[in-house]
């Protein structure tokens, strides 16, 4: 039962879980939001099951806790200051990875915004949070906060399965952990989660509607390498100052919710040696993060091969 309740059999669950679902989704739903919408519900639900058969208490493992009001407002305002730092990282993985979801995502955003918002941003903030700043953190937490933000953060990233958006997701996993640790509650990185693709949606609909992504399609397709570049030194100024706000953010999140001394204790030397030594993942985990590796490298192969 030991083995059951740790982070490397849910990691493993969650990847066979990934396969078996999208490839038996696809024999007998056709539609993307359909498919999409049932597998983020049966990825809850198999969640669920693997909570109660662990005997977990939910509330505690997730952190199901309310968070203070006025902080409330805050993380939905770090949603958008992290975004500079997010879009930052996404031009620089476009120049080395293949982006396989843009085009797609921005044909469903066109086709029915309203349906897109639920299964693109309502979803996956509520499923996505369950799964890695619930479950997952829960169970590589326990070594230290620190080993565990990034763990779990490594995981949702590879978890995309696929280079260019674990990039960005990796730095979103940081964001998260952080700020589930600066309110003891997952109700904020959800939240912030939720927000963070709405508001990515809304914006691929609106530059949309105004045919800017056909003009920048063909620019891109006429000078690609100097656009790319130019594009990244111009977003420089504005990922840094979205970085520093998003700090400054978390750290008034976390002292409204009375967080912050905890917090500040991380990094006295003295505080960490009091930790407890357990491994914060083993074989398992990085077996599974290895799968999702392999298959990512799969997806960059096929993507330039189409």
């Amino acid at each position: 039962m030991n083995y059951i309740k740790s982070a490397g059999f849910y990691s493993v669950f969650y990847v066979i879980l990934y396969f078996g679902i999208s490839i038996g989704l696809r024999f007998f739903v056709t539609d993307s939001d359909l498919f999409t919408g049932l597998f983020y519900l049966i990825l809850l639900a198999a969640t669920l099951i693997y909570l109660k058969v662990c005997g977990d208490d939910m509330k505690t493992t997730l952190r199901i806790r309310p968070i203070h009001i006025g902080s409330f407002f805050l993380v939905i305002l770090l949603a958008f200051t992290i975004r500079p730092v997010a879009g930052f990282i996404t031009l620089i993985a476009n120049l080395f990875f293949k982006d396989v979801t843009t085009t797609t995502m921005t044909e469903k955003v066109m086709q029915n915004l309203s349906l897109s918002i639920f299964t693109t941003a309502f979803l996956p903030g509520l499923v996505e949070e369950t799964i890695f700043r619930g479950v997952v953190y829960s169970r590589v937490r326990k070594a230290n906060p620190i080993k565990g933000i990034l763990l779990s953060a490594l995981f949702f990233g590879i978890a995309h399965m696929n280079f260019q958006q674990f990039c960005y997701a990796f730095f979103l996993g940081i964001v998260f952990g952080f700020l589930i640790e600066a309110t003891d509650s997952i109700v904020s990185s959800m939240t912030a989660h939720m927000v963070f693709n709405a508001s990515s949606l809304l914006l691929t609909y609106l530059l949309s509607k105004a045919d800017i992504f056909k003009t920048a399609a063909n620019t891109a397709a006429n000078n690609a390498s100097s656009t790319s570049i130019a594009t990244i030194i111009a977003s420089v100024p504005m990922a840094l100052i979205g970085l520093l706000l998003s700090i400054l953010l978390i750290l008034a999140i976390a002292y409204l919710n009375g967080r912050l001394g905890y917090m500040k204790t991380w990094f006295h030397k003295e505080c960490r040696a009091s930790w407890p030594k357990e491994k914060a993942a083993g074989f398992s985990f990085f077996a599974a993060v290895g799968v999702c590796f392999l298959f990512s490298i799969l997806m960059e192969i096929s993507a330039h091969i189409i």
